[in-house]
C-alpha cells in the first residue's frame, strides 16, 4: 500500500471538473492519513497546451476522490517511486488497499461489539444499581454486584472509575498503537475533562520511548453526568506495534464546577475485570 499525510485542508470529490478542480463535499484535514491508489494528470477543458494539474486518487471506504499532489506528503519511501508505477502496479496497490479496508472494518466491528458489551454493563450499573440486588437470585452474581457497588463507592471518593483501559493495534498494515478508555462517573458532579497519562511497554517490559518521552497525556472531553459513562478512542498514540502492555500513571478529573481531582494511583480506580459482567 501507498499512504501519505494531508499537508493542507482539502474539500474534494470525484470526478474532476472540466476545469480540473476537485471540489466536493468530502473534507480532509491536515495530518489525516490517506491511501493512494493512483495518479491523474488533468488539462483544463482538454487544452493540452495548458499547464496540467496533478492529482492523487485517494481510496475512501465508499469510493475514491482526487486530492492535489501538492497537498499530500507521500510516506514510506514512495515519493520517488510512485511516478514509475504502471497501471498494473496501481491495480495491485488498489487491491491491497481495499483488502486493508475490509480487514480494518472487520476489526472495528469486533471492537464495536466489545465496546457495546461493556456499555451495556455500564448502563445496567447506571439504571439498576439498587434494583439489580433485589432481583438477582444467584448468590455469586449478587456477590459480584455487591463488590462492584462497593468498588464504585470507593471510587467516588477518588473522583472517577475506569472500566476499559486497553491498547489496540491501529492497523496490521501500518505501525501504530492506540488506546480505548471507558470511564464511569460515580460522583454527584458532572465531569468536564479527564486527563489520562499512560505509558506503553514492549514485550520485555521496557517503556516505549518516542521523541524522548515515555508518557502520553490524553484529553478526554465530557460531559459525563453523574452515574453515567464516557468512552474514548485514541489512534496512533505510539507509532510502533511493539506496545505489549500499558499502564495508567496519573488521572486528573476536572468537573463542571471548576473543582479537580488528581488520582496519582489510577490502579485504585480501575474496575477489576471479574467485577464486569
Amino acid at each position: 500500500m501507498i499512504y501519505g499525510k494531508i499537508s493542507s485542508d482539502e474539500w474534494t470529490g470525484n470526478p474532476l471538473t472540466e476545469g480540473c478542480n476537485n471540489k466536493g463535499s468530502i473534507v480532509y484535514r491536515v495530518g489525516e492519513t490517506v491511501y493512494i491508489i493512483g495518479t491523474e494528470t488533468c488539462y483544463a477543458f482538454g487544452n493540452k497546451s495548458a499547464t496540467p494539474k496533478h492529482f492523487y486518487l485517494i481510496l475512501k471506504e465508499t469510493g475514491s476522490v482526487y486530492v492535489p499532489m501538492a497537498s499530500v506528503n507521500v510516506l514510506g519511501g514512495w515519493q520517488d517511486k510512485i511516478s514509475k508505477l504502471s497501471a498494473d502496479d496501481f491495480l495491485k496497490v488498489e487491491k491491497n488497499t481495499r483488502n486493508h479496508f475490509q480487514a480494518y472494518f472487520e476489526q472495528q466491528e469486533r471492537e464495536r461489539k466489545e465496546t457495546q458489551r461493556v456499555a451495556d454493563s455500564l448502563e445496567t450499573v447506571r439504571l439498576n444499581r439498587k434494583k439489580e440486588l433485589e432481583r438477582i437470585a444467584d448468590s455469586l452474581e449478587t456477590l459480584r454486584f455487591q463488590k462492584l457497588n462497593a468498588f464504585l463507592d470507593k471510587a467516588a471518593l477518588k473522583g472517577v472509575s475506569v472500566f476499559v483501559n486497553i491498547p489496540y493495534d491501529v492497523s496490521e498494515y501500518t505501525e501504530g498503537t492506540g488506546m480505548t478508555f471507558s470511564f464511569f462517573n460515580p460522583t454527584k458532579k458532572e465531569i468536564k475533562y479527564i486527563y489520562a497519562t499512560v505509558i506503553g511497554y514492549n514485550p520485555v517490559n521496557d517503556p516505549i520511548i518516542e521523541n524522548g518521552k515515555t508518557s502520553h497525556t490524553l484529553k478526554c472531553v465530557g460531559p459525563i453526568a453523574a452515574n453515567d459513562y464516557g468512552t474514548y478512542e485514541f489512534e496512533y498514540i505510539w507509532f510502533t506495534d511493539m506496545v505489549e502492555t500499558t499502564k495508567l500513571t496519573n488521572l486528573k478529573v476536572q468537573y463542571m464546577d471548576g473543582t479537580e481531582k488528581i488520582i496519582a494511583k489510577p490502579s485504585e480506580v480501575i474496575v477489576p475485570r471479574e467485577l464486569i459482567k
